[in-house]
């Protein structure tokens, strides 16, 4: 019976080249993605196929099976794409045309034993079921490597662009093309503070934006996960923080829109800003020009709202909250006395009592358009880097 598989073999190995030549025509013709030459050359797949075959020739009278040109062919498959189902479909095919010669072979000699035929297909499907795990295997731990070295990259990159370091070798829209993120604006620059180390405080969040039609780019910081959102129209960025506000389980930060990719580091300061503030929730930033100026410079706009407010900061908080809601409220209303009071559900002339106590304890008039301005800026800072004036008027007392 040996001799007869033998037989076999050699017959099989003296028409290999027919046989790969068939298969090829067949792998070209029934697998959409073999049938562009330019995604896998003609000579690749006729290489592939004819070492693939040959040790399964081979593994007819060996004991053992060697699977190194099946895991290869699942690595090289892997890195140009091809996905694995069409790697297995052409496996398939190729088993199957050496199925079907030896059949032949069977008919052409009549000498062979019948127990030497189903010795020789069972060996034929035992390689076959040791080749295709061998490559499967292959094909996804290089598709795993790829994923996550893809990953890593992005990563970075996406560092880099939320930083403005970017490398000298690569442009800002190069970087945003291997992103993924659209070379034209608006964008939203977002950070998000963790909860413990190394787990993101959005998770998924990539994945849950695409879904909305808004592409976005992330890096997870120890103490922060900072990203950039593509958000063209007003409609997608209510969406985008909208998803935000569900998906938050600690403090988010979000910028205002900017148009422009340069701008993405001062955005992404606007938004980590934005996370200076109690409790969770998504707080956006208005891009407002007291906005800007209350948080631009930290460390000078504390004094000053300290110096303009500190008499408020001495009251009890049941009697300092209501006159900063007022105060609040009358210029979000546009120094409307009925429509402040509306808001708050108070009589006109308790909002006019409340102004008139805030002239009192900071010493400044909100009839003057100066001294209204000191105080439009000193109650933004209050609203927009609260811990450090907190921090402050607690130290004096």
């Amino acid at each position: 019976m040996d001799a007869e598989i033998a037989l076999i073999r050699d017959a099989l190995t003296a028409r290999m080249g027919e046989i790969t030549r068939s298969v090829v025509a067949s792998i070209r013709q029934q697998i959409p993605f073999y049938a562009d030459a330019g995604a896998v050359s003609e000579e690749m797949v006729t290489a592939a196929v004819h070492d693939n075959l040959s040790y399964m020739v081979r593994a007819l009278t060996d004991t053992t099976f060697d699977t190194a040109p099946a895991a290869a062919t699942g690595r090289t498959r892997a890195e140009i794409g091809v996905p694995l189902a069409a790697v297995m479909h052409a496996y398939r095919i190729g088993v199957h045309r050496v199925w079907q010669e030896v059949h032949a072979i069977a008919e052409a000699r009549p000498e062979l034993s019948r127990q030497a035929l189903l010795s020789a297909t069972q060996h034929m499907w035992e390689a076959q079921d040791q080749f295709v795990d061998a490559m499967a295997g292959a094909h996804r731990d290089r598709t795993t490597e790829q994923a996550l070295d893809d990953a890593a990259e992005r990563a970075a990159l996406a560092e880099y662009l939320l930083q403005g370091r970017i490398p000298s070798d690569q442009s800002l829209w190069e970087i945003a093309t291997i992103l993924r993120i659209p070379t034209t604006g608006p964008y939203l620059a977002v950070a998000a503070a963790t909860v413990e180390v190394g787990r993101a405080p959005l998770p998924g969040i990539a994945d849950r934006l695409r879904a909305i039609d808004a592409y976005s780019a992330w890096r997870l910081l120890p103490d922060q996960q900072i990203g950039i959102v593509h958000a063209p129209t007003p409609a997608v960025r209510t969406a985008v923080i909208d998803l935000l506000r569900r998906v938050a389980v600690a403090r988010v930060g979000v910028s205002a829109p900017f148009g422009d990719l340069r701008d993405t580091p001062q955005g992404l300061t606007f938004a980590r800003r934005e996370l200076v503030g109690p409790g969770t929730g998504v707080s956006v930033f208005d891009g407002s020009v007291l906005g800007t100026a209350a948080i631009a410079a930290p460390e000078t706009t504390v004094d000053l709202a300290r110096g303009v407010l500190h008499g408020l900061y001495e009251l009890p908080d049941d009697d300092r909250e209501p006159l900063f809601a007022t105060f609040r409220a009358w210029v979000a209303h546009d120094g409307n006395v009925k429509d402040a009071a509306a808001e708050l559900f108070v009589h006109p002339n308790t909002v006019r009592h409340r102004l008139r106590r805030v002239e009192q304890l900071t010493g400044r008039s909100v009839g003057s358009p100066r001294e209204v301005a000191e105080l439009c800026l000193a109650f933004e800072v209050d609203a927009r880097v609260r811990f450090q004036v907190g921090a402050s008027r607690d130290a004096t007392a």
